[in-house]
């Protein structure tokens, strides 16, 4: 026999499915439970109309969670981590050590970097608000449509903690739930995959330094939350796939549905589970044992109905607004993939395809807001062990065919479509962000290759051996140097240079605004291409105040009354004309720390001596 076509036996077979479990009868508290989720569920979509959620709904939809895994649950209590305590205890300080670093590349001076935002970030605000004043919705419709967890711990975040509404709440939020990312995905993969600690922790490693995850969690937007829930659905998913429990099947289901609260790109993530079932039901057949495929997709597709029934139920409240307002829920995936576009053809499809897969070693996104322009997602450490990994698990599914080396293999790919069916805009792909979902598999499949190289090193014991792992060790430490340097040095240089600086306008109208009579009599001379009004107001802690002119004819009828103007230093003829109809007015140019992003400022006569700094020209 080959090697391809490994002898299937007992022992290589998972359990038989106690998820399908076509022959024990359905006990009454489980029919019931059942019965009360379905219930449930009815009531909370009744009480998520006019797109609100209701205390009542919450409750309701939350129940309705809670009785369907209840109802589904077979066998004993679960053991979320390895059964031994020396393994948790093996596994504990590297752990911990791995999510130190985690939180070094989160949380360090995130105060000031990314140093501004964008108008992205004054839409997010402005949706926090909402909810500050009271509305609940579950979709926002805001700026082609935004699904609401993010908005809703940054309300957390700005009401009750103290944040406020701004930028630092916004990435605090974020960079929250990219470090919870950390120690999910080292669950995933070593409760979830089954393999060793040691990759385990290696995932966690390089996930923890990844520039691609770092950029995407710290700049205040919804981005990781797909990395997030793809980890959680991930890790109950191939816990499922190798153990046939019930009740993992029907977590995966809930872990999909919830993740689509977060981030538009994680609703691929429903065709991962499709196809890790196809793998799971032609694994059989890959090891040699035809006679067992009609038996096992016969519990595949039962499965498959649970894991989407299961979905359904967490996805209640937001598939009434998907229903009733499709336009809305589907604009901007569907904008992507054809509005205005030319030639819809498979040409475009694999220029995408193309671009999608040089993103990792040779050229990366362009969005300056989210990356270092054209800046590959992976340092070249990170980028050597994950070719290394590709060939490695292809090695292993060759050898001994494996479901769950498949899913890894087959959801990379499939996570990166969000951004190589942009096709209607491929000078958009790659993203970064789109792609975001990828992160934990490739994370995965790159310490899968390192650990492949250490393990053949363990196979000698000399002197050579020893000094080839400590080159290894010395190429993660080069890789967490890399990763550090590009976003802590560079990154902040680019996105200094591309973005407005709100932050010091705001400054100096907080300085002025006392001699002038209030920041209501500080205005703004509107500019093309310039700064986010809001964002100003954002960061001077007034988010009502709109105090900006279009036409120099306004002045007259506006009220308050300007007394001083900002103006973009290249809008020379707003500023000859305010110096023309106030007799005796000062201007000046404020400084900033980024060069090319000085702005000026005309004040009215009386009010020169006050706050016109010294040495300012007229």
């Amino acid at each position: 026999m080959s090697n391809r076509t490994a002898r299937w036996n007992k022992q290589d077979a998972p359990p038989l499915p106690r998820a399908a479990q076509a022959a024990r009868p359905v006990y009454a508290r489980s029919l019931i439970l059942a019965s009360a989720a379905v219930v449930l569920a009815g009531g909370a979509w009744g009480q998520a109309a006019d797109n609100t959620f209701r205390p009542l709904g919450v409750a309701a939809w939350l129940a309705a969670i809670a009785c369907w895994v209840v109802a589904w649950w077979d066998g004993e209590r679960p053991h979320l981590w390895p059964a031994r305590r020396a393994d948790v205890l093996r596994f504990l300080l590297p752990a911990v050590l791995v999510l130190l670093v985690a939180g070094l590349f989160r949380f360090y001076r995130l105060a000031e970097i990314p140093p501004e935002m964008t108008s992205d970030h004054a839409e997010k605000l402005l949706d926090v608000r909402d909810v500050l004043n009271g509305l609940r919705p579950i979709f926002f419709p805001r700026n082609t449509g935004r699904e609401p967890a993010q908005f809703y711990l940054t309300a957390v975040l700005a009401g009750p903690l103290g944040f406020g509404l701004s930028h630092m709440a916004l990435k605090v939020g974020t960079a929250l739930v990219g470090w919870l990312t950390v120690p999910l995905t080292i669950w995933a993969v070593r409760w979830g995959g089954g393999y060793s600690r040691r990759v385990a922790l290696l995932t966690g490693f390089f996930l923890a330094v990844s520039k691609w995850h770092v950029e995407i969690t710290r700049v205040g937007l919804r981005f990781p939350y797909t990395p997030l829930a793809v980890a959680m659905t991930l890790g109950f998913l191939l816990r499922a796939l190798r153990t046939s429990r019930r009740r993992y099947w029907v977590l995966t289901g809930i872990a999909a549905g919830l993740g689509l609260y977060g981030y538009t790109a994680t609703r691929i993530v429903p065709l991962v589970l499709v196809v890790a079932l196809g793998l799971w039901a032609l694994e059989p057949a890959w090891r040699g044992a035809s006679a067992h495929v009609i038996e096992r997709a016969a519990q595949a597709l039962q499965n498959g109905v649970l894991v989407a029934l299961s979905a359904l139920v967490a996805f209640v409240p937001l598939l009434r607004f998907s229903l009733e307002h499709p336009e809305l829920f589907w604009y901007r995936s569907a904008s992507r993939l054809a509005e205005g576009m030319a030639e819809p053809g498979l040409a475009t499809f694999l220029l995408n395809v193309k671009n999608a897969a040089l993103m990792f070693h040779v050229r990366g996104d362009v969005v300056w807001v989210n990356t270092v322009p054209y800046d590959p997602v992976l340092d070249r450490v990170t980028g050597i062990f994950f070719a290394v990994g590709l060939v490695y698990l292809a090695y292993r599914l060759w050898r001994r065919p494996s479901c769950v080396d498949g899913v890894l293999l087959a959801a990379l790919p499939i996570l990166l479509l969000p951004s190589i069916l942009a096709l209607a805009w491929p000078n958009e792909n790659p993203s970064v962000v789109r792609t975001s979902g990828a992160i934990p598999v490739v994370m995965t499949i790159t310490a899968l290759g390192l650990d492949a190289l250490w393990r053949y090193l363990d196979r000698g014991r000399d002197r050579w051996s020893l000094l080839a792992k400590g080159a290894l060790a010395v190429l993660l430490g080069a890789a967490l140097a890399m990763n550090w340097h590009t976003y802590f040095r560079v990154y902040p240089q680019t996105y200094a240079r591309s973005a407005w600086n709100s932050t010091e306008i705001a400054a100096e109208i907080r300085r002025i605004a006392p001699a002038v009579g209030g920041t209501g009599h500080v205005y703004i001379f509107s500019y093309p291409h310039w700064v986010d009004t809001r964002n100003v107001a954002f960061n001077m802690g007034e988010p009502d105040w709109n105090s900006v002119l279009f036409q120099v004819s306004e002045i007259a009828s506006k009220r308050p009354e300007p007394r001083a103007v900002i103006l973009n230093p290249r809008d020379g003829a707003h500023r000859e004309a305010l110096l023309d109809l106030w007799p005796g007015a000062c201007a000046w140019v404020v400084s900033s720390r980024t060069p090319g992003k000085e702005f000026v400022v005309v004040a009215q006569a009386p009010y020169c001596q006050a706050i016109r700094p010294a040495g300012s020209e007229r």
